[in-house]
């Protein structure tokens, strides 16, 4: 049964993401994120060491004003062509001051995920592997009986890590509304 759900959720996903929004779905922060980025364990690109919150507060370039966690999977259509977006609007990107930084929601497979990151993303981003979901549990991205977040999801945080954003479904105003 949660199988089915979850596997309903992504038709669902796809098929909401395949009508062209004019703008962006601006959700309401989770509880978890309304006062701060709660505490986390996942892993880093290399998959070998561990990554926290203050890992995270360590990736943030002094430059930045605004952090993007975007949350992706290998198997999203609609993951894919939000980071194809970001990528191609990576100059307006910098010149924002707006650090993206990846969180792969669940998948095992590091070679799979560098090979995908190779070719939709930008290999300098940063890139979390949150295998266990601890990143999508602690900020309430996956919640009660859920075994998979609906994408896309992203995160928009200040410099100091302050949430200021939850976004679902991109639309005509993605990625400018990571700067607005």
């Amino acid at each position: 049964m949660i199988k089915v759900i979850g596997i309903l959720a992504v038709v669902l996903t796809q098929a909401v993401f395949a009508v062209s929004l004019e703008k962006s779905e601006r959700l309401e922060l989770t509880p978890q994120l309304q006062k701060d980025m709660p505490w986390f364990v996942a892993r880093d690109r290399s998959d070998k060491e561990p990554l926290s919150k203050k890992h995270l507060e360590a990736l943030v370039k002094p430059q930045t004003k605004r952090v993007a966690l975007v949350f992706f999977a290998t198997w999203c259509i609609p993951c894919r062509e939000g980071i194809v977006l970001l990528r191609d609007n990576q100059a307006d990107l910098d010149k924002n001051n707006v650090q993206v930084i990846l969180v792969n929601a669940g998948e095992n497979d590091v070679t799979k995920i560098e090979e995908w990151i190779k070719a939709y993303g930008n290999v300098s981003w940063s890139v979390i592997l949150d295998k266990f979901k601890n990143v999508q549990k602690n900020t309430g991205l996956l919640a009660g009986e859920a075994t998979e977040i609906v994408f896309p999801r992203t995160i928009l945080l200040d410099n100091k890590l302050k949430p200021l954003l939850l976004i679902g479904a991109e639309g005509k105003d993605w990625p400018a509304i990571l700067w607005e």
